[in-house]
């Protein structure tokens, strides 16, 4: 009884933020359709050239993930100590420093992929479409670029050191750099346990996705309102939208065929 109602309370709570942010889009719309916003108002994010503060942020953010990456690999061992290896087979519950560090490590340098290949992205997108801007502007994006590119370089390694660390750390369940079907072989290495950590996970993960697409589409109606018409971003969330639900649909049409 009293799980169900710390549960109902909160569901509540996580309820609040999503209140107040739809009444401040409300609210926002409302005022922007009587308030003209200035033709001169920056949204470039920009000191010196276009997007410079936009690229910096992205770069401080890809090298504290760096380094936070590098500290969490310092505190984990090469490989895993025999006395701690028995201990964690008595008590299957219980998580070492070191593999809350190397946990830390694996989230980290996935984050810092994923940061420096939307850097690479931009800075291409950037470069792209900058080829009448003045000589100096030309050489901040050719630069930014270039910095993109060796961030990915580094943290692709990175990852790749990370990965070796995990493979030494848990042999019986390694990853396979080489294998296309890598998380699945991965996958099936686990026991029951932890499957079922993952499939909760991956279900949390599936209903933020669904709510998130509904905000993207929400926040592009508004950039539309206020600034221009944007149809192929609409679309693209549409889509993926379509397809994210989609899949859920056939594996739970597949499940029950079973």
């Amino acid at each position: 009884m009293n799980q169900t109602a710390n549960t109902s309370s909160k569901k509540r709570r996580m309820r609040l933020p999503l209140y107040a942010a739809g009444g401040a889009v409300v609210g926002f719309i409302s005022s922007a359709a009587f308030t003209k916003l200035p033709s001169d108002l920056n949204w470039t994010l920009s000191v010196y050239y276009d997007y410079d503060l936009l690229f910096a942020l992205i770069a401080l953010v890809v090298l504290v993930m760096t380094i936070w990456n590098s500290i969490s690999l310092a505190r984990t061992p090469s490989a895993r100590p025999e006395e701690e290896a028995d201990d964690i087979s008595d008590h299957p519950s219980l998580m070492s420093p070191a593999e809350r560090s190397l946990g830390s490590a694996m989230m980290l340098s996935t984050f810092s992929v994923i940061t420096s290949f939307a850097w690479v992205a931009l800075a291409l997108s950037l470069y792209a479409s900058s080829r009448d801007l003045p000589k100096s502007s030309n050489l901040f994006t050719l630069g930014n670029l270039v910095a993109a590119c060796i961030a990915v370089i580094i943290v692709v390694v990175l990852q790749s050191v990370t990965i070796k660390r995990y493979n030494r750390y848990f042999p019986d369940r390694a990853l396979d750099l080489n294998s296309r079907n890598m998380q699945k072989n991965h996958f099936e290495k686990l026991d029951e346990g932890e499957k079922w950590i993952v499939y909760r996970a991956a279900y949390r993960s599936f209903q933020m996705m669904n709510l998130l697409l509904g905000v993207g589409m929400a926040a592009l109606v508004v950039y539309s309102i206020l600034f221009s018409f944007a149809a192929f971003p609409i679309i693209l969330l549409s889509v993926i939208w379509i397809i994210n639900i989609g899949v859920y649909f056939r594996e739970t049409y597949r499940a029950q065929k079973q």
